[in-house]
């Protein structure tokens, strides 16, 4: 690794999160210090001044840098796009409304530094993990919508639609599909289209978002249906190539 370049970056994709990126990014800022390190908002032109807390943060500094998009196209597009100007060894994506706790970052870090892991997801249903504040209504939506998902596309993670993952960076920057870029759902497609990669999971704390409104909506449940066709015939066309 090259003098000065972070080993970690931190992607967060952000819209309308002013009131909780002023409390997760000084939060980073401790949990990283002495860390090799770079903290990139990616922000889709939020009008309520995310972007200009960020740049806040930036000007006292160098770790925090924010990366603006013209307009909401997507959480799964912000995080290619966070990786593009990424220039870390290692990439941790998260959410910004506080529901991944950012105490898990190092962990997850030395969990996939310890066993060379492509993937370490922040899961929410391995042994240990757990809900804090979540209606159960949700919690019970989210769990079937996981399991019907890992068994369409036969994935083995209990949790493939976790938002909250540490890898290597050349993992999505090389992602042979962006199918999940219009939507959230990243790491379905990442699992689906490179089935070698070495994955581990990490059991996390749920929190509920702290403040805002969740930008999940019935059209999510419609788009990842969709994603997951795309994933299936991308899938069958790859095989019989191989063949």
């Amino acid at each position: 690794m090259a003098v000065g370049t972070p080993l970690t970056s931190i992607v967060v994709p952000t819209y309308n999160e002013r009131e909780n990126i002023e409390t997760l990014v000084p939060r980073l800022q401790e949990i990283l210090r002495g860390v090799g390190a770079e903290i990139l908002v990616v922000d889709d032109s939020s009008p309520d001044g995310t972007g200009d807390v960020v740049r806040s943060f930036a000007a006292t500094d160098s770790r925090v840098r924010l990366v603006t998009r013209e307009r909401k196209t997507g959480l799964a597009g912000a995080v290619f796009a966070g990786v593009a100007a990424a220039t870390g060894t290692y990439v941790c994506v998260m959410d910004a409304d506080l529901s991944h706790d950012p105490e898990e970052v190092p962990d997850m870090l030395r969990l996939a530094r310890a066993e060379n892991a492509d993937v370490v997801i922040g899961s929410r249903y391995v042994k240990g993990s757990s809900f804090v504040g979540q209606p159960l209504w949700r919690q019970g939506a989210s769990f079937v919508l996981n399991n019907a998902t890992r068994l369409l596309l036969w994935l083995r993670p209990r949790d493939v639609l976790t938002g909250y993952v540490v890898c290597k960076r050349e993992v999505l920057a090389n992602n042979p599909t962006h199918y999940s870029s219009t939507g959230f759902k990243f790491l379905v497609e990442v699992l689906s289209t490179q089935p070698g990669l070495r994955v581990r999971e990490w059991p996390i704390v749920f929190h509920d978002r702290r403040k805002g409104y969740s930008k999940a909506t019935v059209r999510e449940m419609f788009e990842l249906a969709r994603l997951c066709l795309r994933l299936i015939a991308w899938r069958v066309t790859h095989l019989r190539r191989l063949g």
